[in-house]
């Protein structure tokens, strides 16, 4: 794909952004788009939000990190991306459903980094390190691109931003080193009824694990996980789709709760 058509792909995925209409994967006009490109349309989208929204970079997510969610999109290997202040809420807040257009709700542990994580090998020691708490989120997940006209790729999704909508966060942040991560329960539930539970090590193994592959991605593409940043590390469950009226709340043991409700 040459870097006239990456940067028309990656404007599309803006006005998608914009006008809530969905257009056509990448991979249906370039089959064999690799990674690089994928990332190349990623970070023209990703420049039209902070230059022409004026949104802020708030940190950076991977996804399709556990076996849930490689089930649930038939994609066997992580995406990434970036996330944005503006679309963060805080716990048990009312989110508008018409934000998004077409929105589904995960469950993640997030990593708020007090250190740079900029070298080619990273370990879950060192990630453990560099993070001055752990804390309780969900990611909403949305889509710019038609998903059941064509099977969606790794690379489709790396090009609509690993398919960030917003994330939600709890309130008890926690120290890495005083938790396993592994052990964290996952008590997903969809309008007061229980709709599945899981653990942290549903996550790449371990939470840490899953932000090392991601520190060692950005690395690679020459933008290193940041102090200062908040990553999310993936879901444990299976999204959900929502809409307005639906209630979510995920109950992480140590790391309390996370609620949201659309409206």
């Amino acid at each position: 794909m040459n870097q006239e058509s990456i940067i028309k792909q990656g404007e599309a995925f803006y006005e998608a952004h914009l006008s809530h209409q969905q257009i056509d994967t990448p991979c249906t006009f370039c089959p064999d788009l690799t990674k690089e490109e994928a990332y190349a349309i990623q970070s023209v989208y990703v420049k039209a939000l902070t230059e022409k929204q004026g949104y802020h970079i708030s940190g950076k997510k991977v996804g399709l990190t556990s076996k849930a969610m490689q089930k649930l999109s038939n994609i066997s290997e992580p995406d990434y991306g970036y996330m944005f202040h503006e679309l963060g809420f805080f716990n048990g807040s009312s989110i508008p459903a018409d934000k998004f257009i077409e929105p589904r709700v995960e469950c993640e542990i997030a990593f708020k980094l007090c250190k740079d994580l900029n070298k080619e090998k990273v370990s879950v020691e060192e990630v453990l390190d560099a993070t001055e708490y752990v804390i309780a989120a969900m990611e909403i997940c949305d889509f710019r691109m038609f998903r059941e006209k064509t099977q969606r790729t790794v690379m489709d999704s790396i090009a609509d931003n690993a398919a960030f909508g917003g994330y939600v966060l709890g309130d008890v942040p926690v120290d890495p080193h005083k938790l396993d991560l592994a052990m964290i329960p996952f008590i997903f539930e969809f309008n007061n009824r229980q709709a599945e539970v899981s653990c942290g090590a549903a996550v790449y193994d371990h939470p840490a694990k899953s932000v090392a592959w991601l520190a060692e991605t950005f690395y690679r593409v020459g933008d290193p996980l940041r102090a200062g940043e908040l990553i999310l590390s993936g879901s444990a469950v299976a999204s959900l789709p929502v809409s307005a009226g639906d209630s979510l709340r995920c109950r992480m043991g140590q790391l309390g709760e996370v609620s949201c409700r659309f409206v």
